[in-house]
């Protein structure tokens, strides 16, 4: 009996993680990221990265507000890309630098990272992403939709490099009432 309840665990857990790993699939699809990657990691380059990012937010923050869903968070944003590369490339060039800009909009993958209590699990998703010069430094990210980049714009944001936060939990343990013992043995 103990082997049979120990089984049914395992599979459901198991279901479990598929419905999870099934619906994060979609969530690519329901949000859209801002990701800003440096020229470099040299200070003055990570520097710069965070101003542009300022910036583009600052200019960005009432046009994405008013989007209703991802799908035309990505219109606007794709509508917006030479936008976008002006302001970018005004930043770039007030502070002496002569670095290109590639604006693009797509589907990237990022690895997990949480946003306040928000957990993005890794996966593609669909972004705007800034490359300033040759692109090779650390990166920023926040979401456009919804809107979380707007609420704490003033925040530093997520880089690749920012401590992750996960909490690892089966879905199908938390259906066991507290103080609920298991055992399982093989007599």
């Amino acid at each position: 009996m103990k082997k049979i309840i120990a089984i049914t665990l395992l599979l459901a857990g198991l279901g479990t993680g598929y419905y999870y790993i099934g619906n994060n699939a979609s969530l690519g699809q329901s949000v859209l990221r801002l990701h800003v990657v440096a020229h470099s990691d040299s200070v003055n380059d990570q520097v710069l990265k965070l101003e542009v990012k300022d910036k583009i937010v600052e200019c960005m923050q009432e046009k994405f507000t008013e989007t209703q869903n991802a799908k035309e968070a990505r219109e606007l944003a794709i509508a917006s890309k030479p936008e976008i590369a002006k302001i970018a490339e005004s930043v770039i060039r007030s502070k002496g630098y002569d670095y290109p800009v590639a604006v693009q909009v797509g589907e990237y993958d990022f690895p997990t990272k949480s946003y306040g209590n928000v957990v993005f699990p890794q996966g593609k998703y669909e972004a705007v992403r800034i490359v300033i010069g040759d692109g090779q430094g650390k990166n920023w990210w926040c979401v456009l939709f919804p809107p979380l980049c707007m609420v704490t714009s003033t925040e530093k944001g997520l880089s690749i490099d920012s401590p992750k936060e996960a909490e690892v939990s089966l879905k199908c343990l938390e259906l066991i009432p507290k103080g609920m013992k298991i055992k399982v043995s093989d007599n």
